[in-house]
């Protein structure tokens, strides 16, 4: 079967800054159950990225019947831009980036904000997550959510430290995922 991707209809779209995070929400409506929707970011280069919400079909025979979603992403976004672009069905969205608020406290501690268990001072931080419930994925995902190393020596070794491992399930932003928070120590710093 081929897999048909294409941007989504959508009803409503919000974002909330964390850290040097941003919680992307996308609700609609599918024509049938028979789609997945993902959050990603644009293919072009852009600077600040800019993200697309699509849909793709999944294998198998559904029902003609209208369903909801709710879809939600955690990207890296730069902390000096109070709107994203995000791209949908009926075109483009400016979306106003909110503070996160009571209802998403969870999700500010996931992501290392008045975190039990903080990086030492000098590390660098980030946070991955996986839909997939993966520890592999949200590891990979948190890696790359790591500013580009500023090591003197071309063959130098990084250490990197898992500080934290959870899922988040539920709430505003639908969640089912498992989250990763981990600290990259330079050698100069020393960490029981």
């Amino acid at each position: 079967m081929t897999v048909t991707r294409e941007l989504a209809p959508r009803s409503r779209i919000r974002a909330f800054r964390a850290r040097q995070y941003v919680l992307l929400i996308a609700e609609g409506e599918l024509p049938t159950p028979g789609f997945e929707v993902d959050i990603i970011q644009s293919q072009v280069t852009i600077s600040p990225p800019q993200f697309a919400v699509l849909r793709r079909t999944r294998g198998g025979v559904f029902p003609q019947h209208v369903t909801s979603y709710r879809e939600a992403a955690t990207v890296r976004f730069p902390e000096d831009h109070p709107t994203v672009t995000v791209h949908h069905a009926e075109g483009t969205d400016q979306v106003a980036i909110e503070t996160c608020g009571e209802e998403l406290s969870f999700y500010r501690r996931a992501v290392g904000e008045n975190a039990i268990r903080p990086c030492p001072p000098g590390a660098d931080e980030a946070t991955g997550f996986s839909k997939k419930l993966s520890f592999d994925e949200a590891f990979a995902n948190a890696r790359a959510n790591l500013p580009p190393a500023q090591s003197p020596a071309a063959d130098s070794v990084e250490r990197i430290q898992v500080v934290e491992i959870g899922a988040l399930f539920g709430g505003i932003g639908g969640f089912h995922d498992m989250f990763v928070r981990i600290c990259r120590i330079p050698s100069a710093v020393t960490h029981d």
